[in-house]
């Protein structure tokens, strides 16, 4: 320990430091961390029965646990999981102990510097290692995000002259006393509200299908609002650890790849119906400005291959001048939900913390990895933010102070996802960059 100006700090141990920056604070949770009577209890009534491992030695204690070292003659760690989870259900800890198979979270040794190895152990945790939400809070939040979502569905109508100067009529009545009808406007903008909420309850959808078909237990999901798009983000926590990288990765990636590809469905069907329309009916329509429409190169070029090469072009007198942010694009409601719900959608698949993106992130490059893939992804969230997108610089700030931990563990961490998964993660990168890199 050592002292400070307000008296005495005990200094953490370096295996505490590699702990706590590996695994979330839910798997230290007061009161729920192993004891070494269930770990010995652990070690007679399971270990002991696991006839292809071997121990090495006792339980090591580590923040949130145990750590068991030993060698496996199982062919994967699937097979040495299920064998102890047979064991674990007869045992006196069957409702106290859960076992993960991962990679060494410790410091190196140096038997392991001098063999240049270092095997997987068991990381020993209770059963309770969830991460816990204030419901009432989570519901706050929501509702939060659902009036955000419902207030950007009607600005874009207000860029519209024709509508904004009908709209400033009623309200003229209505402070003068006289009886006012803004129904028109809430009329309109409830198709662009419906088609953006519908992207992202594909997105929960999605996330629901796999869960339910891989048995794991989810929280029902909490929408993060953003003045830019409404929602920026929807947080679906993990109640239990997930069979393997493989299931997590499944898990996480699918929900933000459905809501791209409706969210590009509604972009090319709005665009369509935006290119068919009458003077009349092209007159009513809401729009957005130009210099938001340009942040996503994949949107982007999607309206410019329905609606015509250059329709985005910045016009030469607006060029680095203050007029640019006068230009507007008037669009079909379907066609400007599915510009913000591919890039709502897109920013979730960004690999940091406990996103989305960071759970593929784990599964692909396990959890050191991962910290290393999210500090870049981070530096570039920032800086893209900070020279072209509001909205990526509020993702920033929102997961870089509520969702910066990783993910609970899962039960076997060692086996390595397929490379079908691997392609698939790659096509998903592409797509990520495509829908956040601005055009030029």
């Amino acid at each position: 320990s050592g002292s400070s100006l307000f008296g005495e700090m005990e200094e953490k141990t370096e295996i505490e430091r590699m702990m706590e920056s590996l695994y979330p604070k839910s798997t230290r949770k007061e009161g729920m961390v192993p004891s070494q009577a269930q770990a010995n209890i652990l070690m007679a009534d399971v270990m002991t029965k696991i006839k292809r491992f071997s121990p090495s030695g006792k339980p090591e204690e580590v923040p949130g646990g145990y750590v068991i070292r030993g060698t496996s003659k199982y062919d994967n760690g699937q097979e040495l999981i299920d064998a102890i989870d047979d064991a674990l259900e007869k045992s006196r800890v069957r409702e106290q102990l859960l076992v993960h198979y991962v990679s060494d979270p410790t410091p190196v040794s140096e038997d392991q510097m001098m063999v240049g190895e270092r095997p997987p152990v068991l990381f020993v945790t209770s059963t309770d290692i969830a991460r816990e939400g204030n419901r009432l809070a989570l519901v706050g939040v929501t509702s939060l995000a659902i009036g955000a979502t419902w207030y950007n569905s009607l600005y874009p109508f207000l860029l519209n002259p024709n509508l904004l100067k009908s709209s400033e009529e009623q309200l003229n009545l209505a402070n003068a006393g006289m009886e006012y009808d803004l129904n028109f406007l809430t009329n309109m903008a409830i198709p662009l509200f419906a088609a953006f909420m519908g992207t992202q309850i594909v997105h929960e959808a999605a996330h629901w299908a796999v869960a339910s078909s891989k048995k794991m237990e989810i929280t029902f999901p909490t929408l993060v609002p953003s003045l830019v798009t409404g929602v920026t983000s929807s947080i679906t926590a993990l109640k239990k650890s997930p069979k393997n990288k493989q299931d997590l990765f499944d898990f996480a990636i699918v929900g933000p790849l459905a809501g791209i590809i409706a969210s590009c469905a509604l972009l090319f069907l709005g665009c369509g119906i935006t290119a068919t329309l009458d003077s009349a009916s092209y007159a009513q329509l809401p729009a957005l400005p130009l210099a938001v429409l340009r942040q996503s190169a994949l949107a982007g070029g999607i309206m410019e291959y329905i609606l015509g090469d250059g329709m985005l072009s910045v016009p030469a007198s607006a060029a680095g001048t203050a007029a640019l942010a006068d230009v507007n694009i008037s669009l079909h409601p379907f066609a400007i939900a599915g510009f913000f719900g591919l890039v709502v959608n897109a920013i979730n698949l960004v690999p940091y913390g406990r996103t989305d993106g960071g759970r593929v992130a784990l599964a692909l490059f396990g959890r050191s990895g991962s910290q290393v893939a999210g500090f870049f992804a981070l530096i570039a969230l920032f800086l893209q933010g900070i020279f072209s997108s509001d909205l990526l610089l509020f993702y920033f700030a929102f997961i870089t102070f509520f969702q910066s931990e990783n993910e609970i563990p899962c039960r076997n961490e060692v086996d390595d996802i397929d490379f079908s998964r691997v392609l698939l993660s790659t096509f998903a990168g592409v797509l990520v960059l495509l829908s956040l890199i601005p055009m030029e």
